[in-house]
């Protein structure tokens, strides 16, 4: 359209437009204070210049108290400044940034809450100030556990036969060793043999322990997997929770006769993750994995790996016949299974897909007919993991 007739058409604007868009400004600041979005906004310096009413409500915190302070130093006092710290990147570095953060609630409990941080250009597109607005998820988030919990005893339940062979493996040993030791000390007593403890009554002996050891060592992992899980984030070492859901799986790999391959990378930068919610992305993975095997068997790899500067990764593979790829796209719909009746819940994938996106990181698939299935994670490093990585390198 030629400028001029832009122009013509501009200077036909009803006087009311022209009113509506120069109280625009205002309209919005009071939009601001009145949504329902949860809205903070401060200067390039951290000081806090804008707290909403939806922000009052969440957090029992009204404006007044935190206007024109620090906001970092004003969230610290309630024991959370996570919101601060991505304000004050952006503010550093003037880059949009998504993110899932903690923050006090009203009530005294930790509010979760995700956020869209922007920097707020002024004349010229120079940065004047940080912007932050997102959405309370603190009942989504206590739903999502109900459903996590769920699957939990769904897997359980699952397993149940091979919970009775990891039980009654060592306690078959348990007892003929108890047998052996009380028909001796029997005849000892008798006066049939020397009254003496040879190397065979404490290897008997030895035996009975690493029976019990077992059976309290199934039973303890059995009751902390099986409790609703914590929200408490932690930096761990990927390898020692994978290494702990394995000691869970060891049922199902049995009676899929699986072959179980562990490629764990030594050395691993520590991630910062729910240490229960990612041993249930490692126990859902390979029970699938697991139960993707004809009936001779076949083998599980676990592999866990360096994923580019600022990730680590975990791979669960299995030699199974493979996804065709018309259910590619729908195997983390909730309640779609390609297992038979009864065998899956259609929920375990939906499960690991959340948890493994609630933590900021990815998951993929590679599949197809004939080659076995790899689903491949990546979970970002711990807070405290990205430089000494980026120094290895």
């Amino acid at each position: 359209m030629p400028a001029r007739e832009r122009k013509s058409k501009a200077k036909r604007m009803p006087a009311t437009a022209v009113a509506a868009r120069r109280s625009l400004g205002p309209g919005l600041v009071q939009m601001m204070k009145e949504t329902d979005v949860l809205i903070a906004m401060t200067d390039l310096e951290g000081r806090l210049v804008a707290w909403n009413r939806a922000m009052a409500e969440l957090t029992g915190r009204a404006e007044a108290d935190g206007l024109g302070r620090k906001f970092g130093d004003w969230l610290t006092g309630f024991g959370i400044r996570d919101l601060a710290d991505i304000m004050e990147r952006v503010a550093s570095e003037p880059e949009p940034i998504r993110c899932e953060v903690r923050l006090p609630g009203a009530s005294g409990a930790i509010a979760a809450a995700a956020f869209s941080v922007i920097p707020v250009r002024g004349v010229g597109g120079v940065p004047v100030a940080v912007l932050a607005a997102g959405h309370d998820l603190t009942a989504l988030r206590a739903l999502q556990s109900q459903v996590l919990h769920a699957e939990k005893l769904a897997t359980v339940g699952q397993i149940a036969a091979g919970v009775a062979h990891e039980i009654n493996n060592p306690l078959t040993s348990i007892q003929m060793c108890v047998e052996a030791v009380f028909r001796k000390a029997t005849l000892a007593t008798e006066g049939r043999v020397p009254n003496v403890i040879e190397a065979t009554d404490i290897a008997r002996l030895d035996k009975i322990r690493e029976g019990a050891e077992r059976i309290r060592k199934f039973s303890r992992d059995l009751t902390a997997y099986a409790r609703p899980s914590g929200r408490d984030m932690e930096e761990v070492n990927l390898n020692d929770v994978v290494e702990h859901a394995l000691s869970f799986c060891e049922p199902v790999l049995f009676d899929a006769k699986a072959v179980l391959v562990q490629e764990l990378a030594p050395d691993l930068p520590l991630v910062r993750v729910v240490r229960d919610h990612i041993m249930q992305v490692v126990t859902n993975l390979v029970k699938n994995a697991a139960q993707a095997l004809p009936e001779a068997g076949g083998s599980v790899t676990v592999r866990t790996f360096r994923s580019g500067r600022a990730s680590v990764g975990l791979a669960v593979s299995d030699d199974g016949e493979g996804i065709g790829p018309e259910d590619h796209g729908r195997l983390f719909e909730p309640f779609f299974t390609t297992k038979p009746a009864g065998r899956g819940t259609g929920l375990g994938l939906t499960v690991v897909r959340n948890i493994v996106f609630a933590h900021g990181g990815q998951i993929t698939l590679q599949s197809k007919l004939g080659s076995g299935t790899t689903f491949v994670v990546s979970l970002p490093l711990g807070t405290g993991s990205t430089e000494s990585f980026n120094q290895e390198k």
